[in-house]
């Protein structure tokens, strides 16, 4: 049930030296990107620049990191993927329900977006692996599973699954994979919708914004006198460090999770689930108690997520530095079809269906959820920003309660963490035909309950 297996004192120096390694590349890369005025425009994150710094100086390219070294920086993904879940749910506040209900009206139709665009994303690649990318290439079905987990589950969820692809199924090259889509559909978020942007204003599809979009002009450093507090002390430095405190809840919402994995195989015999979806339940769990009791005073939110933040961080930089560049060259022809027709889908999302079943403000309310689905949550509301700086409109709010019914489930979350094994259970044809098969339903859903006939898409 838990390791008891020596780790030798050498082995945890030279882990720490290779974190620290990490740490460097993203102090250099952010150095660079707060003086080089394109990529501040392009909000593209510091850590995934550090992970390309990491992969130029790797063993197959400069070859300044050796390939052991590497191999090692691999593997933190999958472990750094368990503590960015166990703080999802940790610290969440308890909500009025009656307040709830009378939101939930307002924002169904916008979580039916997701839902329908995430079974979307990975039926359409199952799909394309059982007519085309298998048949044509010998591509192995699971590739069906990448896009949704690198474009609507991001850089994060694309590293985590790399350790369940080699664990759990013996491909290795789907870690690779998965990173890759996740940097084409964090492009594709970024450039594609400034492009969409810019093309609503001239159409008038924006609400807000009446002149071309130049990019986020979100204030990125934080002068002395006006410093923000990022987390709050939920208990006295005297009693304990709250840092470390939340560490401490962290650690046993993971117990929780191996538990029940433990649990699971004793009982029906299968030791192949994943750990981090479960570390998730363990939070949701401990939180579930603290927020009915007095231990919610202990639990900071903000706290949680400095946290699950920098874990992250260290997870995409670790996965993006130790992408296989070979695996990526052959697997082009698959990787450009898929992104190809996957885009076709969003773009249909975007322009057909948004418009049909927001009654307000809809350009804003699909490129909050197209930045989103292509890249990550970040994406989504710097694009709004962009065609609501003041957040005049509703499009952010009415995002952020869809987070709830979303997160833990659909773009990276458990139902997200499932695709694998349902594509090897039922194969690329069977579940291809069932996910676009649940998309559709949810999309006829939304045309019998929230669907405008004649929608206005002129705004202004």
């Amino acid at each position: 049930m838990i390791p008891i297996e020596k780790i030798a004192g050498s082995t945890m120096g030279n882990l720490l030296y290779y974190v620290s390694i990490l740490g460097m590349l993203l102090v250099i890369v952010t150095l660079i990107r707060l003086k080089v005025t394109l990529l501040r425009r392009a909000f593209i994150p510091a850590s995934l620049l550090a992970g390309i710094l990491g992969l130029i100086l790797g063993p197959y390219c400069f070859k300044i990191i050796p390939q052991e070294m590497m191999s090692t920086i691999g593997n933190l993904p999958g472990q750094m993927i368990t503590i960015v879940f166990s703080c999802m749910l940790l610290g969440v506040p308890k909500h009025d329900s009656t307040k709830t209900k009378t939101l939930m009206h307002d924002t169904l139709s916008g979580l039916g977006w997701l839902w329908s665009n995430s079974f979307m994303q990975v039926g359409v690649a199952s799909l394309l692996c059982a007519f085309l990318f298998t048949p044509v290439w010998n591509v192995n079905p699971l590739f069906g599973s990448v896009f949704e987990i690198g474009f609507a589950g991001g850089h994060g969820t694309a590293g985590g699954m790399a350790s369940v692809f080699m664990e759990n199924f013996k491909w290795q090259d789907g870690g690779d994979l998965g990173m890759t889509t996740a940097t084409i559909g964090l492009l594709m978020g970024i450039f594609g919708g400034m492009i969409i942007i810019n093309y609503g204003v001239r159409k008038k599809y924006t609400k807000i914004i009446t002149k071309p979009a130049e990019g986020s002009n979100i204030e990125e450093v934080f002068v002395e006198g006006h410093r923000e507090a990022s987390s709050h002390a939920s208990i006295s430095q005297d009693v304990v460090e709250p840092f470390a405190f939340h560490l401490g809840i962290i650690g046993l919402a993971i117990l929780i999770g191996r538990f029940i994995v433990w649990g699971f195989g004793a009982v029906f015999g299968y030791r192949g689930l994943p750990l981090f979806p479960f570390a998730m339940i363990g939070g949701w769990f401990i939180n579930a108690i603290a927020q009915r009791t007095f231990l919610k005073n202990l639990f900071d939110r903000a706290t949680f997520q400095r946290i699950q933040g920098m874990a992250l961080e260290i997870l995409i930089i670790g996965a993006m530095a130790s992408i296989r560049i070979p695996v990526v060259l052959a697997y082009w022809q698959p990787l450009l079809t898929g992104t190809i027709v996957v885009m076709s889908f969003m773009l249909i999302w975007f322009f057909w269906l948004s418009p049909h079943i927001f009654k307000d403000c809809w350009f804003e309310q699909g490129i909050v959820r197209y930045g989103a689905f292509t890249g990550v949550a970040a994406i989504g509301y710097m694009l709004l920003r962009t065609t609501d700086p003041k957040m005049e409109t509703n499009a952010g709010t009415i995002y952020a309660l869809n987070g709830p019914f979303m997160s833990p489930f659909i773009g990276g979350g458990l139902v997200t963490s499932m695709w694998p094994y349902l594509i090897q259970r039922f194969g690329a044809l069977g579940f291809g035909f069932a996910a676009c098969g649940v998309s559709v339903a949810i999309l006829i859903a939304l045309r019998i309950f929230f669907w405008e006939k004649s929608p206005v898409r002129k705004q202004r």
